[in-house]
């Protein structure tokens, strides 16, 4: 908001009380703004007050905006001016930083734009950057990617985020009207992935209570180097596409590592080679082929804790590996490579029937 936008509600204050002059002197010493309106343009001197016209130089946070002259003609006139140049002085510093925040807002999402940018990625301009907003260049960050289930996200909720004493060295980006991309800086005391977990799950948790609630959570990797930011926002990408979420819930990507590197491996090579066994074995529940794979991989194996995870007895678990194993022609109780050939099937047929319900 503008100095004369300001002062225009000063002024209609004033007009509510018709015992005091109000009025914006400029450096010419020409009255520029006035609640008398007969006054504008004509000279007033602020360099000599007296007991009806009271003056006040207004600078605030190095910013000159002229002079605050009040005229009035009884006992409380020195009293109202101070209150006046109180209220406008606070409002104007409000002002002030309402506008450098937004303009941070603005300079979070140059900054952004240049650690997505891969192709043409210029860490002289990131540096410069990062010096602009005072935030540390050299302290880890993580992605947090969230999306807005109905309501749109806004610049003005940005800058209540920025507004945040802990917001220093977090980045902000709104990359449309529901997905705020965050990147969240970690402390260097916080070492273990299950307390950086707990450090950004509280940080979530105050993004809720902050109106952010209805929304997606999605944690990315951490990383060290500006360079490698776009990895951490790649890495909240691929589980918006790849992974079940519910609102509210944050998901991190350091839970699916598995189900990743998985996914970087061709479906088409696994159909390639075990196409003649999947069409023997056609009767094959899939579903339940891929929570029998699930629950064997979250339990490294171990058929007993598998079984009590599948709602199983041990024995019957162990028949359906038994039918497996006749079916794909792999060992999976006994050999290494037949437990990974039995999760990259599971994973090729849970693509396959993917394919086939999206109509592909």
């Amino acid at each position: 908001m503008l100095i004369g936008e300001i002062f225009d509600e000063f002024i209609h204050v004033i007009h509510e009380n018709q015992k005091y002059t109000i009025g914006l002197i400029n450096e010419n010493k020409e009255v520029a703004l006035c609640s008398d309106t007969k006054m504008i343009s004509k000279t007033v001197d602020y360099n000599y007050p007296n007991k009806n016209n009271v003056f006040f130089e207004i600078v605030v946070k190095g910013q000159e905006f002229g002079y605050l002259w009040v005229h009035g003609e009884d006992d409380s006139l020195q009293m109202i001016a101070n209150l006046l140049h109180e209220s406008l002085t606070i409002r104007l510093m409000h002002e002030i930083n309402q506008t450098n925040l937004k303009r941070k807002v603005t300079k979070d999402d140059e900054l952004v734009k240049c650690l997505l940018d891969e192709k043409t990625f210029d860490m002289n301009k990131v540096v410069d950057l990062l010096s602009d907003l005072g935030i540390h260049a050299n302290k880890s960050h993580v992605a947090i990617y969230m999306v807005s289930d109905y309501k749109d996200i806004n610049t003005q909720d940005v800058v209540r985020l920025k507004m945040n004493p802990d917001s220093r060295d977090i980045i902000y980006s709104l990359l449309n009207e529901r997905c705020l991309l965050i990147f969240k800086d970690i402390p260097e005391n916080i070492k273990e992935n299950e307390e950086i977990r707990e450090y950004i799950l509280k940080y979530i948790k105050k993004l809720k209570e902050m109106d952010f609630d209805d929304c997606y959570y999605f944690v990315g990797t951490l990383q060290h180097k500006m360079r490698q930011y776009v990895n951490s926002y790649k890495s909240c990408l691929w589980l918006k596409n790849h992974t079940k979420y519910e609102k509210n819930v944050p998901v991190f990507f350091m839970d699916y590592l598995t189900e990743y590197f998985f996914s970087k491996i061709s479906v088409k090579d696994i159909e390639n080679v075990y196409n003649y066994y999947i069409e023997t074995g056609k009767k094959i529940d899939v579903e339940e082929l891929e929570e029998i794979s699930k629950a064997l991989l979250m339990n490294d194996f171990n058929l007993t804790q598998a079984a009590e995870e599948l709602f199983l007895h041990k024995n019957t678990l162990i028949y359906k590996l038994k039918k497996y194993e006749e079916v794909f022609q792999i060992d999976i109780r006994g050999s290494f490579q037949g437990k990974i050939l039995l999760i990259l099937i599971s994973y090729m047929l849970r693509e396959q029937n993917h394919k086939v319900q999206v109509g592909e």
